[in-house]
């Protein structure tokens, strides 16, 4: 059963959103929490792609929380056929946030499966595992940093490539007033065998209240490999206490 409180009452909503880089951070414990948005990329050769993304957050306690998410639906627009649209994989995230760490520092895991629930066309059809390290520092005037390292084991390759994937994430945030955060992210990938990956985001989130926080931003990518653009907006709302 989910209760809801008035807002006064309630903790402060979390996002994970809008970066690639996640933060040590977790949802108030006991709380549903939800992010849901929508993005479009394309160029650099890329067949141009519409999803709208989610994430279902549940924390046990001040140090685990459970993590459901994927696209909860896809667009495709390949150039010489017909577009391809449907439901897209299901990630289940176990994260872990560590006590004890000295003041504006934060270490963090995130141990993922990602289910194939995809159509063909629209995800690899296999199962991958991915292990992520987080680590957050607060920085002068007001600046935190956050950085991530993950290594994925690919459930499919193709011809001469690993089986492991590595992804790297960096985000520097800074608080605006008492509403506004403004955010800027480098990320990428590299793996034997397949093109590397690598990408700017700059993004921005406003508290419409404590417990919803919206979002929007860009991503450009950095090499030829990388979609040339994404634009994304999304929300995270603190939906009510579970009893």
């Amino acid at each position: 059963m989910i209760a809801h409180a008035a807002d006064d009452d309630s903790p402060s909503a979390t996002p994970f959103r809008p970066t690639v880089t996640s933060g040590a951070s977790i949802s108030a414990p006991g709380w549903l929490e939800l992010e849901f948005g929508g993005q479009r990329l394309g160029g650099n050769g890329f067949d141009a792609r519409n999803s709208w993304p989610y994430l279902l957050k549940y924390s046990l306690n001040d140090r685990f929380a459970l993590l459901v998410g994927g696209d909860s639906y896809i667009e495709t627009a390949p150039t010489q056929s017909a577009m391809v649209s449907g439901r897209g994989d299901t990630t289940l995230t176990l994260k872990f946030k560590a006590a004890g760490m000295a003041e504006g520092r934060s270490l963090g895991l995130e141990g993922t499966v990602k289910f194939p629930t995809a159509r063909d066309s629209l995800g690899s059809g296999e199962r991958d595992y991915s292990l992520k390290g987080i680590y957050g520092l607060d920085l002068a005037n007001g600046f935190h940093l956050d950085t991530n390292l993950m290594a994925t084991r690919m459930g499919y390759v193709g011809a001469d490539q690993s089986q492991y994937q590595w992804t790297w994430a960096a985000a520097i945030s800074r608080q605006v007033g008492e509403a506004w955060t403004l955010a800027g992210d480098l990320s990428g990938t590299s793996q034997t065998g397949a093109p590397s990956t690598a990408q700017f985001l700059a993004a921005a989130s406003y508290a419409v209240t404590k417990r919803l926080v919206v979002d929007a931003g860009f991503a450009s990518g950095l090499n030829k490999d990388t979609p040339q653009f994404t634009v994304f907006a999304g929300l995270t709302v603190l939906i009510g206490k579970v009893n």
